[in-house]
C-alpha cells in the first residue's frame, strides 16, 4: 500500500485585482486623451514645427473663417489661424505659413472663392524682388483683394432689395397698363432700328470687349454694394433736409433775388480783406527777423527789470533833489535860447578847420613833446613823459638817400627817411638818449 504525500494547492483568482484594473484604466485614459490633444493641435498645426506667420488686412472677408487654406498656385502651403477686428474696423487675418515656403517681399494675396456655397481661401501671389518676407510682416489689401461670387450677388437681394423690386414692378404695371398701343410702336420702331441695335451688340461682344467690360463693371459695383446700406439710410435724412426748400421756397426765392447785393458786398469786404492779409504778411516777415533775437531780449529786459530797482532809487533820490533846481535850469535855458543860433552859425563855421586839423592832432602832442623837452632846464636823467625824459635835446637825422645804398647800417634808429609820421602817430618809443660820462650834468649829444 502506497501513500502520496500531499501537495498544496493553491487557489484559482477569476479575476484581476482592483489595483491592476484601476492602473489599466488611467493608461488607456492617458493615451486616449493625449490622441485626442494631439488631434486637436494638428488641426492646427503640427506640433514641434516652426511656423512662419504672415499678417493681412482687408476691408471685409466674406464667409472666410478660421482653418480655411492658404494657397500658392493651387498648392496648400498653410492655413487660417486666426481673423480679429481692427480699430478702423478692417479684419486682420494671422496666417499660419510653412516654414518651407519662400515668399518675397512685393508678395500680394486675394480672398477668392473655394466653390458656389460660399466657402473661401487666401491666395499668396509671389512677386519677383529677391528678398524674403521677415516673419510677422503685415500685408495690406484693399477692396479688390476680395473677389465676388454667387453667395455676394445673393446678398444684393435682401428683404429691403426685393421689396423694392415688389414696388418697381407693380409700379411698372401701372405705368404701362392701356398704353399697348404706345408700347407695340416702340416695338416697330426699335425694329426698323434692329440693324443699328445688334451693331451696337456685336460691338459689345467682340473678341475681348465684354471681357474688358465685365471687370470694369465688377470694379464699379464692388464701391456700390460696400455703400448700399450708406445709400440707403441717407434717403431719409436727405429728404428732410430738402423738405425745406419746398415748404420755404418763397422765402428762398427772396433770398436769392438779395444774393447780387450781398455777393457785391462780400467781394468789396474781399478786396479790404486782401489789403489786411498784405499788412499781416508784411507784418510777419518783419516779425520773423525779430522773433530770433525777441528772446535774449526778453532776457536782457528781465534781468534790467530784476536789477533796476537800486538805480530807480537813487534816480528817485536825485530827481528829489534836483527838483528845486529845475526852476534856475529853465531861467538859464531861456536865457540861452537867443544866443544858441549865433553859437550854431559859429560851431557851423569851426567844423571843416576842426575837421581838417583833427588828423594831426597827434602831431601836435608830439611836436609839444619835443618844445616841452628842448626849452627845459635839468638834467636828461629826470623822469619824462610819454615821448621821453624831460628837458633833453632831440636829434634825428634824415638821410639825402636809405641807407642799403650807402652801405651802412642803422645801428642808433635815428636814421629816417622821411622825418614826419603820418597824421596821428604818437611817438611809440621815447628818443635814445646819449650822455657823456665825463660830464658833470647829464650833457646830450
Amino acid at each position: 500500500m502506497s501513500f502520496r504525500s500531499p501537495r498544496t494547492t493553491r487557489r484559482r483568482r477569476d479575476s484581476a485585482s482592483p489595483r491592476r484594473v484601476l492602473l489599466v484604466a488611467t493608461i488607456s485614459t492617458a493615451v486616449v486623451a493625449v490622441l485626442v490633444l494631439l488631434a486637436l493641435s494638428i488641426y492646427r498645426g503640427v506640433p514641434w514645427v516652426n511656423f512662419k506667420t504672415i499678417y493681412t488686412t482687408v476691408p471685409q472677408t466674406g464667409n472666410l473663417i478660421t482653418h480655411d487654406p492658404v494657397r500658392i498656385a493651387g498648392v496648400r502651403v498653410g492655413q487660417v489661424s486666426g481673423i480679429t477686428v481692427e480699430p478702423n474696423g478692417d479684419a486682420m487675418l494671422k496666417l499660419q505659413i510653412s516654414p518651407s515656403t519662400k515668399l518675397p517681399t512685393d508678395t500680394t494675396f486675394k480672398l477668392r472663392a473655394n466653390g458656389l456655397l460660399g466657402a473661401r481661401y487666401v491666395q499668396l501671389i509671389p512677386g519677383n524682388s529677391g528678398g524674403e518676407l521677415p516673419n510677422g510682416t503685415v500685408l495690406h489689401g484693399g477692396t479688390d483683394a476680395v473677389t465676388y461670387g454667387v453667395p455676394e450677388a445673393l446678398d444684393v437681394f435682401n428683404n429691403s432689395t426685393r421689396g423694392a423690386l415688389g414696388t418697381m414692378v407693380t409700379g411698372l404695371g401701372a405705368g404701362l397698363l392701356g398704353r399697348g398701343s404706345g408700347l407695340n410702336q416702340t416695338i416697330h420702331e426699335i425694329a426698323s432700328e434692329s440693324a443699328a441695335a445688334q451693331q451696337l451688340v456685336a460691338g459689345m461682344v467682340g473678341p475681348g470687349h465684354l471681357q474688358q467690360l465685365v471687370p470694369s463693371l465688377e470694379t464699379l459695383m464692388s464701391p456700390l454694394d460696400t455703400a448700399k446700406d450708406n445709400f440707403t439710410a441717407m434717403l431719409g435724412p436727405a429728404a428732410t433736409s430738402f423738405e425745406p426748400l419746398v415748404t420755404q421756397r418763397a422765402q428762398l426765392q427772396d433770398t436769392l433775388d438779395q444774393a447780387p447785393s450781398a455777393l457785391a458786398a462780400a467781394n468789396a469786404g474781399l478786396a479790404n480783406g486782401e489789403r489786411l492779409l498784405d499788412a499781416a504778411d508784411a507784418l510777419s516777415v518783419q516779425a520773423r527777423d525779430v522773433l530770433p533775437t525777441a528772446p535774449a531780449g526778453l532776457r536782457a529786459t528781465t534781468t534790467l527789470l530784476a536789477t533796476s530797482h537800486p538805480a530807480l532809487v537813487r534816480a528817485k533820490a536825485l530827481l528829489a533833489t534836483a527838483q528845486p533846481t529845475i526852476p534856475a535850469v529853465l531861467r538859464i535855458t531861456g536865457a540861452l535860447a537867443p544866443v544858441l543860433p549865433r553859437l550854431s552859425s559859429a560851431l557851423s563855421r569851426l567844423t571843416p578847420i576842426s575837421n581838417g586839423v583833427a588828423p594831426y592832432g597827434c602831431n601836435y602832442t608830439n611836436f609839444a613833446t619835443v618844445i616841452r623837452s628842448m626849452t627845459g632846464f635839468g638834467g636828461a636823467d629826470q623822469p619824462g613823459g610819454p615821448g621821453g625824459p624831460a628837458m633833453a635835446f632831440r636829434l634825428e637825422v634824415i638821410p639825402a638817400a636809405p641807407t642799403a645804398l650807402l652801405g651802412t647800417a642803422d645801428v642808433t634808429h635815428l636814421l629816417r627817411r622821411v622825418g614826419y609820421e603820418a597824421p596821428c602817430h604818437y611817438l611809440s618809443t621815447p628818443y635814445p638818449t646819449f650822455t657823456d660820462p665825463g660830464a658833470g650834468l647829464g650833457g646830450q649829444n
